[in-house]
């Protein structure tokens, strides 16, 4: 294979569903890159305009495009993807067991599925194969052979895709349509799969699968909070349009993931009161009558419980509210009123 100037082949090459997949080295940045050869035809040409449209994406959890070039092949002149090197092993079936790793690992795919679907696309085959870890444990999607842009040609006319991983909108032998809800579906299924050797639910085991009896998760994703499985369970639903985006996924998960490491401050003219694991509580006392408490339980901020005429960013508060991360507490005292403020510290999921 020939290569433009910049680029020498390393030797090594893998044959694909799209084509052949070379090693070779950046020789004016001194770093690896994957060349994608794909083949010749029409179908993959529809492709690789797509392809192009992750120039654009830019996240640590979805393998980098960095061009799209010209190489001879055969003797015939091809279009090549150059993506990312990633040194590390695709995500190996029945290999962990719940607990915070596999809520680490989940969350990272979540990352990558949210900036994908934030970029317009739907990558429509993600399994454990198509997700790769690095040697820094970070976790990154790649293949996008079978991703659509959303909203404009996201149908198809035969079911396509690795059957156990399917959405049951796929599954139809009429033409259909489809949106991001399919990754939703293959990204819970995949949850499921990771799992040590754990029975799954009969129902999404069929092909095409059945409708999900509620509660059916509980066995084998025991260990997680009853939040996180109903969570996962929602991912699963028949409805497509029941189940969640990834952007409410990932938030989700990365609020247990920081559980207990938030800090607030809520500033009352010059006193300061800080919320933290080690003192949950804070009470603004104005008068025996006006007073409100915060409580952190861990994940986030609630009014734990209020006397008088509050307002949290102009809305009246209720005990059980959560309080946005940045906010000013307005406290009604007849004419006057006094201003608290409030703000969370944004600890950060790693890697």
């Amino acid at each position: 294979m020939i290569v433009p100037n910049r680029y020498s082949t390393a030797g090594s090459s893998v044959a694909g569903g799209m084509g052949e997949v070379h090693a070779c080295t950046d020789q004016h940045l001194n770093r690896k890159v994957v060349f994608k050869v794909l083949k010749s035809g029409e179908e993959d040409r529809r492709l690789l305009d797509e392809q192009k449209a992750l120039l654009q994406l830019r996240s640590k959890h979805v393998v980098q495009l960095y061009d799209v070039v010209e190489v001879v092949d055969g003797g015939v002149s091809k279009q090549a993807l150059v993506l990312e090197y990633i040194d590390g092993n695709t995500l190996a079936f029945h290999s962990y067991d719940v607990g915070v790793e596999l809520l680490e690992l989940l969350w990272q795919i979540s990352c990558g599925l949210t900036a994908i679907h934030e970029a317009g696309i739907i990558h429509r085959d993600i399994k454990p194969n198509n997700i790769i870890r690095n040697a820094g444990g970070v976790a990154k999607i790649l293949d996008f052979g079978l991703s659509r842009n959303s909203g404009v040609n996201a149908h198809t006319v035969s079911a396509i895709g690795t059957p156990f991983f399917m959405a049951p909108e796929l599954w139809s032998r009429d033409a259909v349509s489809f949106d991001q809800a399919v990754d939703v579906y293959a990204f819970a299924i995949t949850a499921l799969v990771l799992l040590k050797e754990k029975g799954l639910p009969q129902e999404i085991c069929k092909y095409p699968p059945v409708p999900l009896i509620p509660g059916s998760l509980v066995n084998c994703l025991q260990g997680f909070s009853p939040e996180i499985i109903n969570l996962i369970e929602g991912c699963l639903s028949w409805d497509s349009n029941a189940r969640p985006t990834m952007q409410y996924v990932e938030g989700i998960l990365r609020k247990h993931l920081l559980f207990n490491k938030h800090r607030a401050l809520l500033v009352v003219n010059e006193t300061i009161h800080e919320l933290h694991a080690g003192a949950a509580v804070a009470n603004i006392i104005i008068n025996p009558t006006v007073a409100i408490s915060v409580r952190y339980d861990g994940m986030v901020f609630v009014v734990s419980s209020l006397m008088g005429p509050i307002l949290i960013n102009n809305i009246p508060a209720a005990v059980g509210m959560e309080l946005p991360a940045c906010c000013v507490i307005t406290i009604v005292l007849g004419s006057s009123r006094k201003f608290v403020t409030f703000d969370v510290s944004n600890p950060e999921v790693m890697p």
